[in-house]
């Protein structure tokens, strides 16, 4: 069973994320733990400490509650993955972080950053949070039904990160995993996705290396992005704002599977 913590908010991309999570879990095995952060708003500090401090904190988070029991409603008679929320009043990445650290999660699901600019998307990941997670996260700008997974490889170390975890995530799962290399990627990477097909094989999965998949250094073009549901990029931590691949990565409007290594 895969451990999934879904991060919402009220808004319309958290609810994409909760659907996705959903139409996830009709193909892999997931338990959906969707957790809401009522952070503290700027006159925070006017309310003063004590049993005051204690009574209002209290009431945000029953408001929280309701928010997410109206948002989730919905979802939760289609979705039987889908557990009961969790709602917690503090900072937003404090409070995920000291979840993901303390319960043994294996995927971590949420609307993806707006604007979603390269900018925004570095600034993002190289928050604390996204530097610890240690699962890999899926970001939500659209919904698109997964009838195949596109996993573009660019590098050994890349390649070999994302197919460790698509063999735990994507055990045992029909939904086909299209493999593209980028233009002179080497054999190295080629032969890491030679072995790796054998090892998802293995689990279960189908697969299939792309021999017409138009790739550039950044990222694989548009048309060949279009007909998946989801898309699975290898990313080093230390991604530099001005990297090839983050304005590749503003470009993909395909929900995104972002392995951190």
């Amino acid at each position: 069973m895969i451990k999934t913590l879904v991060a919402i908010e009220v808004d319309l991309a958290s609810s994409l994320a909760i659907r996705y999570a959903c139409q996830l879990g009709s193909l892999i095995e997931l338990e959906l733990y969707p957790v809401y952060v009522k952070e503290p708003p700027p006159e925070v500090p006017a309310i003063g400490t004590g049993w005051v401090r204690h009574t209002w904190e209290r009431e945000i988070l029953e408001m929280g509650k309701e928010e997410i029991q109206e948002m989730l409603a919905g979802e939760k008679e289609s979705c039987p993955q889908l557990q009961a929320p969790r709602v917690l009043y503090g900072d937003r990445q404090y409070e995920l972080l000291k979840i993901m650290e303390h319960e043994p999660f294996d995927l971590y699901v949420e609307g993806a950053p707006y604007p979603f600019t390269p900018a925004n998307i570095q600034r993002r990941l190289n928050a604390r949070f996204y530097q610890r997670v240690g699962t890999p996260l899926i970001w939500l700008r659209i919904l698109r039904r997964i009838n195949q997974v596109l996993v573009p490889c660019f590098d050994p170390a890349g390649a070999r990160s994302a197919i460790q975890s698509l063999q735990k995530i994507w055990a045992g799962c029909s939904t086909p995993l299209h493999f593209c290399l980028a233009p002179g990627a080497g054999d190295a990477v080629q032969q890491e996705v030679l072995q790796g097909q054998e090892t998802l094989q293995a689990a279960g999965c189908q697969t299939l290396l792309r021999d017409d998949c138009p790739m550039a250094d950044a990222g694989p073009a548009p048309e060949a992005i279009k007909d998946y549901g989801l898309v699975v990029v290898a990313l080093e931590l230390a991604v530099k704002k001005d990297s090839p691949r983050l304005q590749w990565l503003a470009q993909v409007k395909a929900p995104l599977m972002l392995v951190l290594y």
